[in-house]
């Protein structure tokens, strides 16, 4: 039995403190950057919001200058998912079954949001609790939805919809909150009013609902939990300050970093100890981070490969997988007015590449790589901006490529230490400018790490 077994928690569901679980984020992964497709190029204000273990995401894409809709996202492709017949809806979660859920606005010209379900091609109206409007956050792999839904009558609380009907969930004293995420065993996180008026973070399971601990002042939210039952959100630190927080063994743990901002909430964690979310001064200044116990709390865009072809800013990080891919969404050159969605993606180099030598232009230079597998056949590549590219043949999840619209140099044949060389004449319109090198080999999803490199 491993020392996660034995720390099972049955009053609170969290089966394990964040201390002692294998932590795939310890090593520092450079990412590679895809900015997914959007619906309407000329109208591309868009945000990709959760992402699942396959790496489809799911979030919203505009369709004109006022209208959106919630959308699916494969690496290749956008699908529009519609709406209930308004002009917007938007996904804020899927499952392993091909489900997603959301919300939509009900017809042409009104502006009512019903919570809706997407499921084989259809959009799922799931009421109300009586009230005029709710919404759905999440769905788990047995199909259970929660949200938030107006009671009748006024008011409004957390529910959970399961075989066709919405029930309300129950709070910690007073009407108010509503429910963020639901993992596969049916352990629910949210926040609910108690019976002085404040929000607390709480933990639905069994058929109860608990308020969680606080770093020193109210309100908090408990905004995502994982299979483990460990769980992630914010709490107030101080009157002028809100911390991103993970609630461990009925503790809250403080993962905000040193000189990152004032201010951070954590959205999403996957099952082997990564946090994502935002962090900056709000509500306009702030940037999307991941946090892990080795590396601590780190900007994504402080890990992005240099030299982009727009000057991407990621200004939140919705959620991660597994794999530690992770769903955004960004701007460009300064400016928020403009959202984009991203996917952003760990590349593992396996391989060492040189930088080109001697360095110079015009004439010839050569790149070194080791580490190769002897005998495979590697692609050497170069590239004028820093991006994502997928590796022929293989899956994202296998590795990626780090360069924008990368050309290939050539090839060579690992010899039987793993080492491959290649030369090539270097221009002298190459002289001043800097160039990023990348190497692959194929069939083997394998990649050196990125080299950038300004020629003399």
């Amino acid at each position: 039995m491993s020392r996660c077994e034995t720390v099972l928690n049955p009053v609170l569901g969290i089966l394990c403190a964040l201390s002692c679980v294998s932590f795939a984020g310890a090593q520092d992964y450079h990412y590679a950057l895809f900015e997914l497709q959007v619906l309407n190029r000329e109208e591309p204000h868009s945000w990709a919001q959760a992402i699942d273990e396959a790496g489809d995401l799911v979030g919203a894409s505009s369709i004109d200058a006022v209208g959106f809709h919630g959308v699916r996202w494969t690496i290749a492709e956008v699908i529009d998912l519609y709406t209930l017949g308004g002009d917007r809806s938007g996904a804020r979660d899927l499952n392993a079954v091909g489900e997603a859920v959301g919300w939509s606005r009900i017809s042409p010209g009104n502006s009512i949001e019903h919570a809706v379900l997407w499921r084989n091609g259809q959009v799922i109206d799931l009421g109300t609790l009586g009230g005029e409007e709710s919404e759905a956050n999440a769905i788990n792999d047995s199909s259970q939805v929660v949200g938030y839904s107006d009671y009748e009558g006024g008011s409004g609380g957390g529910f959970l919809w399961e075989n066709g009907e919405m029930f309300a969930l129950p709070t910690l004293g007073r009407n108010g909150g509503l429910a963020y995420d639901i993992n596969n065993f049916g352990q629910i996180v949210g926040r609910s009013t108690n019976g002085d008026g404040y929000q607390k973070a709480a933990l639905w399971e069994n058929g109860g609902v608990v308020a969680l601990p606080t770093l020193r002042f109210d309100p908090s939210a408990a905004l995502a939990i994982n299979e483990l039952g460990q769980i992630v959100g914010q709490s107030k630190k101080s009157s002028d300050e809100t911390h991103a927080v993970a609630w461990v063994n009925g503790q809250v743990l403080d993962i905000h970093g040193q000189g990152v901002g004032p201010d951070s909430s954590a959205w999403g964690l996957n099952n082997v100890g990564q946090v994502v979310g935002w962090v900056g001064n709000q509500p306009t200044n702030v940037f999307g981070f991941i946090w892990d116990q080795s590396n601590g709390m780190r900007k994504l865009n402080d890990l992005l490969p240099p030299r982009p072809r727009r000057n991407w800013r990621i200004d939140m990080a919705w959620d991660i997988n597994d794999a530690g891919q992770i769903a955004a969404q960004g701007y460009v050159n300064g400016s928020p007015l403009t959202g984009f969605p991203f996917l952003i993606n760990p590349v593992t180099p396996t391989m060492e590449l040189s930088s080109p030598v001697p360095g110079a232009a015009p004439g010839p230079n050569t790149l070194t790589l080791t580490g190769a597998t002897p005998g495979s056949r590697v692609v050497f590549l170069y590239a004028l901006h820093s991006g994502g590219t997928r590796i022929p043949g293989c899956d994202l999840q296998q590795n990626a490529l780090q360069l924008d619209n990368p050309t290939i140099i050539g090839t060579a044949i690992a010899n039987q230490q793993g080492v491959a060389t290649i030369t090539r004449p270097v221009p002298l319109i190459a002289r001043g400018q800097t160039i990023l090198f990348q190497a692959v080999v194929q069939g083997e999803c394998a990649v050196s790490q990125l080299v950038v490199h300004r020629f003399e």
